[in-house]
């Protein structure tokens, strides 16, 4: 294909009109879903086509025998008819000119030999007509470029993650589990058998792509290993790309072969690969989107040396000793950064060394102005903090209020003040706070123990090291 891979898929990612073949006004089948989710669920202010052969009226709306019918330019043909249809249909899609497809049909290299030929046929048809498409056996994507929503009944957040997922039912849960979080994306894709479309291609032009500042990847198999780190090693240059893989088995494998027909390798050299690649491998797939979270907003540290402070003794020693398993140092405070904190805590405070223990600080503007203390040594690289507690009550003066604002918004100038990621460790409730959204004000990540923090922190260690040894080797080519 002599077309560049931003032509080839912003069809998919950035279309102006959409044609569901197979939308239904049967709440039993998936092509009422998908036009729910595309009517309903989604903000998208494009064209919208249902294909249908006998009905004249899909959802309210004009529908077409077949896409050929279409009166107006189709960027993007959704395929939800069964795998007999499937290639027929297909190659309607090649007679309109399409720009783009998504098959969300199940029923072809991942269900036997049939399906295998049936899969082959769409990949013969694509590759002569250079009409890409997702799939097939997936679940759809989400675009926040059009807002377009093909995947979910909610709306999504959008925001800077884009998730490639390999399973769609699993892509979905992590999904819901990170939007309930609060967490947005740019892109969410369920790939499915990545027939044609496969995770080189998504990340080749998600490297590009400016509303993407971060990629997690669910993956079972990688069909070429080769250009698959030769692609991430070009996006990691530029923004962190985080993976689970699975498969790592015999009976994952196994799995993996039939859900999607995957092919999986040595998990040693695909770990050592990624990580050369600049890859952040997670062991975890519920913590890939927190470390993408932080990520995404904050800047990376320039070392692994780590401030804690809180307002309470046991937090300070889980987060030490969290930090101390992940291999980052939490050096002890210098003799005068020590005598600056003791101007804000009383006199029965715990000595200063870092962790702060801030239990007995004077007021709420001490708390943030002691973290702030932390922040300003050049020997420490990140922090990760208990936020200041408290809320608006009618009860509560004038100067207490203030005050909470006050050290909310110092720590939510830290970022960007001094270049130094903060992170937030906090009860679930929190986030139902005034304060809370305050300190989102400086895209400061929350979570529930300091042992995530502890992990994510690693995370942005790990990537910051990366991208700095990248950039000292460029510039040491670049003096050849």
């Amino acid at each position: 294909m002599t077309r560049t891979i931003r032509e080839q898929l912003d069809p998919i990612f950035r279309p102006q009109s959409v044609a569901v073949i197979g939308a239904s006004n049967n709440s039993d089948r998936w092509g009422y879903g998908i036009m729910s989710s595309v009517l309903e669920w989604s903000q998208f202010r494009g064209h919208v086509y249902p294909i249908h052969p006998k009905d004249e009226l899909v959802f309210g709306l004009k529908a077409y025998k077949s896409v050929t019918d279409v009166p107006g330019p189709v960027d993007l043909a959704v395929i939800v008819v069964n795998a007999g249809q499937a290639v027929d249909v297909f190659r309607d899609c090649v007679k309109k000119g399409v720009g783009g497809a998504v098959i969300i049909t199940a029923g072809f290299a991942e269900a036997g030999p049939e399906g295998a030929k049936r899969q082959e046929e769409l990949v013969r048809l694509s590759e002569e007509s250079g009409i890409r498409f997702v799939g097939p056996n997936c679940n759809g994507v989400w675009t926040s470029a059009v807002r377009l929503n093909l995947t979910f009944w909610s709306l999504p957040k959008p925001g800077p993650i884009t998730f490639i997922s390999q399973s769609g039912t699993m892509g979905d849960y992590l999904f819901e589990v990170s939007q309930a979080k609060g967490y947005g994306f740019a892109k969410m894709v369920s790939s499915g058998n990545q027939a044609s479309v496969d995770v080189c291609d998504y990340l080749e032009y998600l490297a590009d792509d400016d509303d993407t500042k971060v990629v997690v990847l669910y993956m079972e198999g990688v069909n070429d290993g080769r250009r698959f780190l030769e692609v991430a090693r070009k996006v990691t240059a530029k923004k962190p790309v985080l993976a689970y893989k699975v498969g790592r088995t015999e009976a994952g494998a196994r799995a993996a072969a039939t859900h999607t027909a995957s092919l999986t390798g040595s998990t040693q050299l695909f770990d050592a690969a990624c990580r050369q690649a600049g890859i952040q491998i997670c062991d975890h797939m519920l913590e890939m989107f927190d470390f993408a979270e932080a990520l995404a907003h904050q800047p990376l540290p320039r070392g692994n040396r780590i401030g804690i402070a809180s307002g309470g003794g046991g937090f300070c020693v889980v987060s030490a000793e969290a930090c101390a398993k992940m291999g980052l140092e939490v050096p002890v405070l210098k003799k005068e950064a020590q005598r600056e904190v003791l101007e804000h805590v009383r006199e029965f405070s715990p000595s200063p060394l870092n962790p702060l223990d801030l239990i007995a600080r004077k007021t709420h503007i001490d708390y943030a102005a002691a973290i702030e203390i932390l922040a300003k040594q050049d020997y420490i690289d990140g922090l990760i903090i208990m936020p200041p507690y408290g809320r608006f009550h009618r009860s509560s003066s004038l100067e207490t209020m203030k005050g909470l604002v006050e050290s909310c918004s110092m720590i939510a100038d830290i970022p960007q003040k001094y270049g130094k990621p903060v992170l937030a460790f906090a009860m679930r409730e929190y986030k139902g706070t005034g304060t809370y959204e305050i300190l989102k004000r400086g895209e400061i990540p929350f979570f529930e123990a300091p042992e995530t923090c502890a992990r994510v922190m690693k995370v942005l260690c790990s990537y910051g090291q990366y991208r700095r040894e990248h950039e000292e080797r460029q510039t040491h080519e670049a003096k050849r």
